[in-house]
Protein backbone atom coordinates (compact mmCIF):
# COMPACT_ATOMS: atom_id res chain seq x y z
CA UNK A 1 0.00 0.00 0.00
CA UNK A 2 1.32 3.44 -0.94
CA UNK A 3 2.37 5.87 1.79
CA UNK A 4 -0.49 8.25 0.91
CA UNK A 5 -3.03 5.44 1.17
CA UNK A 6 -1.68 4.39 4.54
CA UNK A 7 -1.96 7.99 5.77
CA UNK A 8 -5.57 8.20 4.58
CA UNK A 9 -6.51 4.97 6.34
CA UNK A 10 -4.82 6.16 9.53
CA UNK A 11 -6.64 9.50 9.39
CA UNK A 12 -9.99 7.79 8.85
CA UNK A 13 -9.39 5.48 11.81
CA UNK A 14 -8.49 8.45 14.01
CA UNK A 15 -11.69 10.25 12.99
CA UNK A 16 -13.80 7.19 13.78
CA UNK A 17 -12.10 6.80 17.16
CA UNK A 18 -12.72 10.46 17.96
CA UNK A 19 -16.36 10.25 16.89
CA UNK A 20 -16.81 7.16 19.08
CA UNK A 21 -15.41 9.05 22.06
CA UNK A 22 -17.89 11.90 21.46
CA UNK A 23 -20.71 9.41 21.02
CA UNK A 24 -20.17 8.12 24.55
CA UNK A 25 -21.18 11.58 25.76
CA UNK A 26 -23.85 12.40 23.17
CA UNK A 27 -26.10 15.28 24.22
CA UNK A 28 -24.00 16.12 27.27
CA UNK A 29 -24.49 19.70 28.43
CA UNK A 30 -27.91 20.15 26.81
CA UNK A 31 -30.04 18.39 29.44
CA UNK A 32 -31.70 21.55 30.76
CA UNK A 33 -32.24 23.36 27.48
CA UNK A 34 -35.81 24.00 26.38
CA UNK A 35 -37.50 25.19 23.20
CA UNK A 36 -37.06 28.86 24.17
CA UNK A 37 -33.30 28.36 24.40
CA UNK A 38 -32.95 27.80 20.64
CA UNK A 39 -33.35 30.07 17.65
CA UNK A 40 -34.78 28.78 14.39
CA UNK A 41 -32.87 30.38 11.51
CA UNK A 42 -34.49 32.10 8.57
CA UNK A 43 -33.37 31.24 5.06
CA UNK A 44 -33.33 34.56 3.19
CA UNK A 45 -32.55 35.77 -0.30
CA UNK A 46 -29.77 38.36 -0.21
CA UNK A 47 -30.41 41.59 -2.10
CA UNK A 48 -28.12 44.35 -3.38
CA UNK A 49 -28.73 46.34 -0.18
CA UNK A 50 -28.29 43.42 2.22
CA UNK A 51 -25.49 44.19 4.73
CA UNK A 52 -24.10 40.68 4.20
CA UNK A 53 -22.95 41.64 0.67
CA UNK A 54 -21.39 44.98 1.69
CA UNK A 55 -17.75 44.71 2.77
CA UNK A 56 -18.08 47.94 4.77
CA UNK A 57 -20.82 46.48 6.97
CA UNK A 58 -20.17 44.59 10.19
CA UNK A 59 -22.63 41.92 9.03
CA UNK A 60 -20.63 41.25 5.85
CA UNK A 61 -20.23 37.56 4.98
CA UNK A 62 -17.26 36.60 2.83
CA UNK A 63 -18.32 35.54 -0.63
CA UNK A 64 -21.89 36.77 -0.21
CA UNK A 65 -23.60 38.19 -3.31
CA UNK A 66 -27.09 39.35 -4.20
CA UNK A 67 -29.22 36.36 -5.18
CA UNK A 68 -27.54 33.98 -2.75
CA UNK A 69 -29.41 32.22 0.06
CA UNK A 70 -28.47 33.18 3.61
CA UNK A 71 -28.91 31.22 6.86
CA UNK A 72 -29.42 33.86 9.55
CA UNK A 73 -28.18 31.69 12.46
CA UNK A 74 -25.31 29.81 10.86
CA UNK A 75 -24.32 33.04 9.05
CA UNK A 76 -23.78 30.89 6.00
CA UNK A 77 -24.52 31.54 2.32
CA UNK A 78 -25.54 29.12 -0.40
CA UNK A 79 -25.44 29.55 -4.16
CA UNK A 80 -28.81 30.79 -5.38
CA UNK A 81 -28.20 29.11 -8.71
CA UNK A 82 -27.33 25.69 -7.27
CA UNK A 83 -29.83 26.07 -4.44
CA UNK A 84 -30.44 23.85 -1.44
CA UNK A 85 -32.77 20.93 -0.85
CA UNK A 86 -35.42 21.04 1.86
CA UNK A 87 -38.43 19.23 3.28
CA UNK A 88 -41.45 21.49 4.00
CA UNK A 89 -43.07 20.55 7.33
CA UNK A 90 -45.68 23.24 8.06
CA UNK A 91 -47.15 26.39 6.54
CA UNK A 92 -48.87 29.42 7.99
CA UNK A 93 -49.53 33.03 7.04
CA UNK A 94 -48.88 36.04 9.26
CA UNK A 95 -49.00 39.81 8.96
CA UNK A 96 -45.58 41.10 10.00
CA UNK A 97 -45.05 44.62 11.32
CA UNK A 98 -41.87 46.44 10.26
CA UNK A 99 -40.48 49.89 10.90
CA UNK A 100 -39.83 51.62 7.56
CA UNK A 101 -36.19 51.87 6.48
CA UNK A 102 -36.25 55.68 6.49
CA UNK A 103 -37.25 55.52 10.18
CA UNK A 104 -34.46 53.16 11.17
CA UNK A 105 -36.02 49.85 10.13
CA UNK A 106 -36.53 46.72 12.20
CA UNK A 107 -38.92 43.92 13.10
CA UNK A 108 -41.76 44.77 15.51
CA UNK A 109 -44.08 41.75 15.69
CA UNK A 110 -46.42 39.45 13.78
CA UNK A 111 -50.17 38.88 13.82
CA UNK A 112 -52.55 36.19 12.66
CA UNK A 113 -54.79 37.08 9.68
CA UNK A 114 -57.81 37.29 12.02
CA UNK A 115 -56.18 39.88 14.32
CA UNK A 116 -58.15 43.19 14.35
CA UNK A 117 -54.95 45.17 13.69
CA UNK A 118 -54.95 43.87 10.11
CA UNK A 119 -58.04 45.96 9.32
CA UNK A 120 -56.51 49.21 10.60
CA UNK A 121 -54.07 49.73 7.72
CA UNK A 122 -54.31 52.16 4.81
CA UNK A 123 -52.49 52.03 1.48
CA UNK A 124 -49.71 54.53 0.82
CA UNK A 125 -48.66 55.77 -2.61
CA UNK A 126 -46.48 52.65 -3.04
CA UNK A 127 -49.39 50.31 -2.39
CA UNK A 128 -47.98 49.27 0.99
CA UNK A 129 -50.20 48.64 4.02
CA UNK A 130 -49.45 51.23 6.70
CA UNK A 131 -50.57 51.06 10.33
CA UNK A 132 -51.76 54.13 12.29
CA UNK A 133 -48.31 54.25 13.98
CA UNK A 134 -46.63 54.59 10.57
CA UNK A 135 -45.18 51.07 10.48
CA UNK A 136 -45.65 48.67 7.57
CA UNK A 137 -47.76 45.54 7.83
CA UNK A 138 -46.66 42.85 5.38
CA UNK A 139 -48.75 39.84 4.39
CA UNK A 140 -46.21 37.03 4.78
CA UNK A 141 -46.28 33.33 3.94
CA UNK A 142 -44.13 31.18 6.22
CA UNK A 143 -42.79 27.73 5.42
CA UNK A 144 -41.18 25.76 8.25
CA UNK A 145 -38.70 23.42 6.61
CA UNK A 146 -35.84 21.03 7.21
CA UNK A 147 -32.80 22.08 5.18
CA UNK A 148 -30.66 19.26 3.80
CA UNK A 149 -27.32 20.99 4.12
CA UNK A 150 -24.54 18.84 2.60
CA UNK A 151 -22.11 20.16 5.26
CA UNK A 152 -24.30 20.61 8.33
CA UNK A 153 -26.66 17.65 7.88
CA UNK A 154 -30.34 18.49 8.28
CA UNK A 155 -31.27 21.71 10.09
CA UNK A 156 -34.59 23.42 10.74
CA UNK A 157 -35.34 26.79 9.18
CA UNK A 158 -38.10 29.21 8.23
CA UNK A 159 -38.67 30.59 4.75
CA UNK A 160 -40.83 33.69 4.34
CA UNK A 161 -42.44 34.99 1.16
CA UNK A 162 -44.17 38.34 0.80
CA UNK A 163 -45.08 40.92 -1.84
CA UNK A 164 -44.50 39.45 -5.32
CA UNK A 165 -43.38 36.17 -3.76
CA UNK A 166 -46.83 35.39 -2.33
CA UNK A 167 -47.82 33.93 -5.68
CA UNK A 168 -44.83 31.57 -5.37
CA UNK A 169 -46.13 30.47 -1.96
CA UNK A 170 -49.61 29.83 -3.35
CA UNK A 171 -48.16 27.85 -6.25
CA UNK A 172 -45.97 25.76 -3.94
CA UNK A 173 -48.88 25.00 -1.60
CA UNK A 174 -51.06 24.04 -4.56
CA UNK A 175 -48.40 21.74 -5.97
CA UNK A 176 -47.82 20.05 -2.62
CA UNK A 177 -51.52 19.52 -1.96
CA UNK A 178 -51.97 18.00 -5.41
CA UNK A 179 -49.60 15.14 -4.52
CA UNK A 180 -51.74 12.10 -3.76
CA UNK A 181 -51.39 8.37 -3.22
CA UNK A 182 -53.85 5.50 -3.08
CA UNK A 183 -54.40 3.98 0.33
CA UNK A 184 -56.81 1.43 1.80
CA UNK A 185 -59.61 4.02 1.69
CA UNK A 186 -58.79 5.39 -1.75
CA UNK A 187 -56.83 8.49 -2.76
CA UNK A 188 -55.43 10.73 -0.04
CA UNK A 189 -53.31 13.88 0.04
CA UNK A 190 -49.73 13.08 0.96
CA UNK A 191 -48.31 14.87 4.02
CA UNK A 192 -46.28 17.97 3.29
CA UNK A 193 -43.12 16.40 4.66
CA UNK A 194 -43.30 13.43 2.29
CA UNK A 195 -41.22 15.09 -0.45
CA UNK A 196 -37.84 16.75 -0.93
CA UNK A 197 -37.81 20.03 -2.86
CA UNK A 198 -34.99 22.19 -4.20
CA UNK A 199 -35.00 25.95 -3.57
CA UNK A 200 -33.13 28.27 -5.91
CA UNK A 201 -33.34 31.97 -6.78
CA UNK A 202 -34.16 33.69 -10.06
CA UNK A 203 -33.80 37.33 -11.19
CA UNK A 204 -37.10 39.20 -11.45
CA UNK A 205 -38.19 42.76 -12.24
CA UNK A 206 -41.12 45.08 -12.82
CA UNK A 207 -41.56 48.81 -13.36
CA UNK A 208 -40.50 49.43 -9.73
CA UNK A 209 -37.12 47.73 -9.95
CA UNK A 210 -35.35 44.37 -9.98
CA UNK A 211 -34.66 41.74 -7.36
CA UNK A 212 -34.14 38.00 -6.87
CA UNK A 213 -37.12 35.78 -6.17
CA UNK A 214 -37.77 32.21 -5.09
CA UNK A 215 -37.96 29.19 -7.34
CA UNK A 216 -38.85 25.67 -6.21
CA UNK A 217 -38.81 22.27 -7.90
CA UNK A 218 -39.61 18.78 -6.66
CA UNK A 219 -36.68 16.41 -6.20
CA UNK A 220 -38.29 13.16 -5.06
CA UNK A 221 -40.65 11.46 -2.65
CA UNK A 222 -39.14 10.05 0.55
CA UNK A 223 -38.75 6.27 0.55
CA UNK A 224 -39.98 5.06 3.93
CA UNK A 225 -38.31 1.71 3.32
CA UNK A 226 -35.01 3.59 3.55
CA UNK A 227 -33.84 4.21 7.13
CA UNK A 228 -32.41 7.67 6.41
CA UNK A 229 -35.60 8.77 4.65
CA UNK A 230 -37.69 7.32 7.48
CA UNK A 231 -35.70 9.38 9.99
CA UNK A 232 -36.14 12.52 7.89
CA UNK A 233 -39.89 11.94 7.66
CA UNK A 234 -40.22 11.42 11.41
CA UNK A 235 -38.16 14.56 12.04
CA UNK A 236 -40.43 16.47 9.67
CA UNK A 237 -43.60 15.22 11.37
CA UNK A 238 -42.19 16.19 14.77
CA UNK A 239 -41.19 19.67 13.57
CA UNK A 240 -44.61 20.26 12.03
CA UNK A 241 -46.35 19.24 15.25
CA UNK A 242 -44.13 21.60 17.26
CA UNK A 243 -45.07 24.54 15.03
CA UNK A 244 -48.77 23.68 15.18
CA UNK A 245 -48.58 23.46 18.97
CA UNK A 246 -47.12 26.98 19.13
CA UNK A 247 -43.72 25.78 20.32
CA UNK A 248 -41.96 27.29 17.28
CA UNK A 249 -42.64 30.75 15.86
CA UNK A 250 -41.35 32.77 12.96
CA UNK A 251 -40.03 35.50 15.21
CA UNK A 252 -37.01 37.73 14.71
CA UNK A 253 -35.37 39.51 17.62
CA UNK A 254 -33.65 42.04 15.37
CA UNK A 255 -33.06 42.89 11.75
CA UNK A 256 -30.86 40.10 10.41
CA UNK A 257 -30.59 41.28 6.86
CA UNK A 258 -32.24 43.65 4.48
CA UNK A 259 -34.27 41.63 2.01
CA UNK A 260 -35.76 43.93 -0.57
CA UNK A 261 -38.42 42.93 -3.08
CA UNK A 262 -40.20 45.39 -5.32
CA UNK A 263 -38.26 48.23 -3.66
CA UNK A 264 -40.17 47.63 -0.42
CA UNK A 265 -38.90 49.98 2.27
CA UNK A 266 -38.82 47.63 5.22
CA UNK A 267 -35.63 46.35 6.77
CA UNK A 268 -36.07 42.63 7.42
Amino acid sequence: MATKDVAKVSETQNQIALATSFEDFQGAGFHETQTDDYQIPFLRILAQLSPQVNKREGAYVEGAEAGMLFNTVLNKVYSGEKGIECIPCHYNRRFVEWVAREKGGGYVGSYEPTDPIVKTTVKNDRGQDILPNGNMLTNTAQFFVILLDPDEGFTKAIITMSSTQLKKARRWNTQMQSLKARGKNGLFVLPMMSHIWKLTTVPESNDKGSWFGWNHSMVRRLDLANEDDQNLFEEGVSFGKSVLAGEVEGKEEAATGEIVEDNDSAVM
